[in-house]
């Protein structure tokens, strides 16, 4: 990890010790009670007791969530929450850049938030420096639909070391979504003389090398990457549609005798970097790849300097409409490059089923009941929430799935994801395909790269009910951002490949064996 945030680490680590406990058996420091009524003093609950319910109308809860590209608090979901649950509500946001400097910086530091949605890796985190309320008692008081909405196997996975649960669940909605994909601009491609959109590693690397030569330095052949959180977590350096050619599917994977490994151990670790350098010598991918951010990726797409470009639905959503419109394109005028087959036929994706966004309490929330009874109160009027109201915002079709109608429903629905904190699992999976039919960006590309998808390329997301690990929690962020550091240095010219082996000296020394410890343990007693 860079230097700032092993630094944000230690100030974390530091603040753990005077918190109020490890996060095992303490009592919340909270005074709230639970109900819509009025407050009735305090609960017992398997002999504990739980906080007093102030209850709506007498508590602004504060909730921070991660970074979007509209204020939540001027937006029409915050006004359906306040209609739907009572509960007035100031909501935050992290910035895009840097987000987990600052999350650590604020939770340190004792910002004043009550519940707090993040990523696992950011939860993992926050459970191993204790700095999180434990939840089981105020959930059996207070949160009934909440524990009602998850399997035994997801609330596991959200256990600390001391066997307590420290979030609740947004589970990501589709098992088998092409998450991360390409969106390419067929008309260039076209006049290039390329008709068909590649499918193999080697027709991609043809048309990079056609485009390059039809049309020399006049646009930038291949943007990327596209590195903002995402609800299946694929912010990589390396393009997952590449990745998965040369048999790379996340930073560590299992073999078939069981043994866990990290990503620069898998046999065609060193010939995908190679590939992705040999793009970068040759000119076919953006000169910028180390630096560019998610504002300069996307404003190279909408204004036309990038004929290919790395992304997901979001970026479909957002730039897909900016640039037909600024450049009178059609739908027909865009494509997407999906998972790719290696020449060996070789193509691995892994499932999207897991855990996408945790939401919890921080130590310094006074208002814990509240914040769990609000979470219930959501899981209770979910359809309503997150897709709207019968004849107004949707409709069942002949085969009773839900129909959204547009334009009101993108308009008053639209940004509802974005409140989403817990959910009961599967009515959302129900609920969620209508969802990406909210903008013809989203369900363009979803439909095109998702609907269309070899499911025999998937392979199942082997750690995604892993509970807290120490040593995962306290180094896996980091070596996986050095990775990322090291394969772009790779890229650029500035270490080479040769240089693996002292990369791995010090990815060890870094806490990468103590993670595999970790992975290795929890798989040996899960699996076998």
């Amino acid at each position: 990890m860079k230097k700032p945030l092993a630094l944000l680490l230690s100030l974390l680590m530091l603040f753990s010790l005077t918190a109020c406990g490890g996060g095992g058996n303490n009592q919340p420091a909270s005074d709230g009670n639970q109900s819509t009524e009025a407050p009735s003093g305090d609960k017992q609950t398997g002999g504990t007791t739980v906080p007093e319910l102030k209850g709506p109308g007498n508590v602004t809860l504060k909730r921070l969530g991660y970074n979007a590209a509209f204020d939540p608090n001027n937006d029409i979901n915050a006004d359906v929450l306040k209609q739907s649950t009572g509960y007035d509500v100031e909501y935050f946001m992290l910035p895009s850049e840097n987000a987990d400097e600052k999350l650590l910086m604020d939770i340190s530091g004792g910002a004043n938030y009550d519940s707090i949605n993040i990523s696992i890796n950011q939860w993992r985190t926050l459970v191993s420096q204790g700095a999180l309320q434990p939840l089981d008692d105020a959930l059996e008081a207070y949160g009934q639909d909440v524990l009602a909405g998850n399997s035994e196997n997801v609330w596991n996975a959200l256990r600390g070391d001391d066997g307590h649960i420290y979030g609740v669940p947004y589970m990501y909605p589709h098992s088998h979504e092409i998450a991360a994909f390409m969106v390419a601009r067929m008309d260039l491609l076209k006049a290039a003389g390329i008709n068909e959109v590649p499918t193999t590693i080697d027709e991609f690397y043809d048309c990079l090398v056609t485009l390059k030569q039809h049309y020399g330095d006049e646009y930038v052949i291949l943007a990327g990457p596209y590195l903002p959180n995402s609800e299946a977590n694929e912010n990589w350096v390396i393009p997952k549609t590449i990745a998965c050619a040369f048999g790379i599917y996340n930073d560590w994977m299992v073999d078939e005798n069981g043994k866990v490994y990290y990503m620069t151990e898998a046999p065609k670790f060193a010939e995908m970097v190679e590939f992705l350098t040999k793009l970068y010598n040759e000119g076919l991918i953006d000169p910028d790849w180390a630096i560019n951010t998610e504002s300069t990726l996307k404003e190279k797409f909408t204004s036309g300097k990038a004929i290919i470009t790395c992304g997901n639905r979001a970026l479909a959503d957002f730039c897909s409409a900016a640039l037909i419109e600024n450049l009178n394109l059609s739908w027909d005028d865009l494509a997407y490059i999906s998972a790719l087959k290696g020449a060996d036929g070789t193509c691995t994706y892994q499932s999207t089923e897991a855990i996408g966004w945790i939401s919890c309490v921080p130590r310094s929330s006074e208002n814990l009941a509240d914040v769990v009874n609000w979470w219930n109160l959501r899981v209770k009027d979910q359809l309503f929430i997150t897709i709207g109201e019968e004849g107004v915002h949707f409709n069942y079709d002949e085969d009773g799935e839900i129909e959204p109608i547009n334009p009101i429903f993108a308009e008053e629905r639209g940004n509802s994801y974005w409140y989403l904190d817990v959910t009961d699992q599967k009515a959302y999976e129900f609920q969620w395909p209508s969802r990406v039919r909210k903008s013809e960006g989203q369900w363009h590309s979803f439909s095109a790269v998702t609907m269309d998808a070899d499911q025999s390329i998937f392979v199942p997301n082997t750690f995604a009910f892993m509970p807290a690990k120490e040593n995962y929690a306290k180094y896996n962020t980091a070596i996986f951002n050095d990775l990322q550091d090291y394969i772009t240095q790779v890229m650029s010219g500035t270490r080479t490949i040769n240089d693996l082996d002292t990369f791995m000296s010090d990815w060890t020394n870094a806490g990468g064996e103590s993670v595999r410890g970790d992975l290795q343990g929890w798989y040996d007693e899960f699996y076998k």
